[in-house]
């Protein structure tokens, strides 16, 4: 079944599905959308053909994704955010046979870069551009015929440019969204009479779900256009908005401004659904005008979908949803889900890496308390042998930034002579020092843990909603 069906098959058309900035637009405006769409590529038969869209118009976005899905083409949505290197080497990677791409966006030219790109490829390319992602300007650049995707399983690539340089292409097909469907529903406890502010990346699997399972549950998607805040609150106390599905750190935004602005607004919240990011302790205590809402945090990945939920009111520990399959080893959690990517895009290295026969390892330090439920205690990756023993950093982040005068703090590993390596703690605070940080460690976490050295830094480097560690490395040459 395409996509297309399943979202909007049962629908009344002349309900509002989607909200922006702009206006709102009904399930049979959104069609409308698509038929445009199914007249503008049909003739080119895109058939096992790569189409990659840089669309941050919303109300054309999804329609584009239903169109070429439903024509038998591979979804590739882009993130807006990406620049010169990270766009450069996911083009590479997926090698697209069609790009609809922005010209400008947030000052960056789009259009100059792609065609730079397309012309050094030297592969028939053929680039849809617009000013304002409606009227569209088709052109073409010659070149060698691209092979097309023979599998008609790969229907969606979802790319990230890698945290360590090397991007990557999450492949999916149509079967694998059914799972997502019924899990990320019951996350949000949909129902149609809701209204769900969602601000997610359109580029990610999650986002592309979460705005079409919205619509799909004849609620309204309410879906900024822009990170405008005051804009945001505007159209969320307008809208009469019950639920928010983003991350932590933008709901923390979103509160603070609402607290000045309309803290009234902040009072009709029902429910707070959080994604993408790690939960710090007691978190819900920090939005004392949310006292009525509830809180939830749904663990997984890109890879994997919904793994676990947790209800942040009563425990931050997490509960396996029904169908997810675990196990742990070494202390890492394993899992098999119904949503599970099935490679990634050309990296056959990569895809064996994180998968043990047909179990996909997460890389997550986990702690089971019965058989359902457990708590997260690392990344493995992260993890630090110093001296023959483990130190997780989020352990030792978590008694660090519970010191009054600390804002944010990341604890990494650095390659030490005799110990292998040592602790370093990446440091935002107000008037504190080294030795303050240490003696605040003392007594609380064991002595090979604290930190063998502290780095003061305004602020921490930020990539794609995380702290970027490798900027982290490359700043402090080690």
């Amino acid at each position: 079944m395409k996509l297309l069906e399943r979202v909007f098959s049962n629908l009344n058309l002349n309900a509002t599905s989607l909200t922006t900035f702009k206006e709102c637009y009904t399930a049979g405006q959104l069609l409308e959308r698509v038929k445009k769409y199914e007249g503008l590529l049909s003739p080119l038969n895109i058939r096992g053909k790569r189409v990659a869209l840089l669309v941050p118009t919303i109300e054309e976005f999804i329609p584009l994704v239903h169109t070429i899905n439903n024509l038998n083409g591979t979804v590739i949505p882009l993130n807006e955010q990406f620049r010169k290197a990270d766009l450069s080497s996911v083009l590479n990677l997926i090698d697209p046979h069609i790009i609809f791409s922005v010209v400008h966006y947030s000052g960056f030219n789009f259009l100059n870069l792609i065609r730079e790109w397309a012309d050094e490829k030297k592969g028939d390319t053929i680039l849809f551009t617009s000013t304002d992602c409606v009227g569209w300007e088709i052109s073409l650049v010659d070149g060698t015929e691209k092979l097309l995707e023979s599998d008609p399983e790969k229907s969606y690539i979802f790319c990230t440019s890698g945290s360590t340089g090397t991007p990557k292409g999450m492949v999916f097909n149509d079967q694998s969204f059914d799972y997502s469907f019924r899990h990320i529903s019951k996350f949000f406890e949909l129902k149609a009479t809701d209204n769900v502010m969602i601000y997610t990346s359109t580029s990610t699997i999650f986002g592309v779900l979460a705005m079409n399972i919205v619509i799909r549950g004849g609620a309204n998607a309410i879906v900024p256009n822009e990170f405008d805040l005051s804009k945001i609150i505007g159209l969320m106390s307008q809208k009469k908005c019950n639920k928010i599905v983003t991350t932590p750190s933008i709901l923390k935004a979103i509160y603070l401004f609402s607290e000045q602005l309309n803290p009234d607004m902040m009072e009709q919240i029902e429910l707070v659904c959080l994604i993408g990011e790690k939960i710090p302790e007691n978190f819900t205590t920090l939005f004392p005008l949310l006292k009525n809402a509830r809180f939830k945090s749904q663990y997984g990945s890109s890879e994997t979908g919904a793994i676990a939920n947790a209800n942040l009111r009563s425990a931050e520990e997490y509960e396996l949803v029904d169908g997810a399959q675990s196990k742990v080893i070494d202390g890492e959690l394993y899992v098999k889900t119904g949503a599970l990517f099935t490679e990634y895009y050309n990296s056959p290295e990569l895809t064996d890496i994180v998968f043990e026969n047909g179990w996909y390892k997460t890389g997550d330090l986990v702690e089971f308390v019965n058989g359902t439920t457990f708590k997260i205690i690392g990344r493995k990756k992260d993890l630090i042998k110093k001296g023959g023993q483990q130190v997780i950093p989020s352990e030792v982040e978590l008694v660090i930034s519970s010191l009054e005068g600390v804002k944010q703090v990341c604890v990494l590993g650095a390659p030490h002579t005799i110990f292998g390596e040592q602790v370093i703690a990446f440091v935002v605070a107000n008037k504190l020092t080294s030795i303050d940080i240490r003696s605040h460690c003392k007594g609380k976490i064991a002595a090979y843990k604290i930190p063998d050295k502290v780095v003061f830094v305004k602020e921490l480097p930020i990539r794609q909603g995380k702290v970027d560690k490798i900027a982290l490395k490359s700043m402090f040459n080690y």
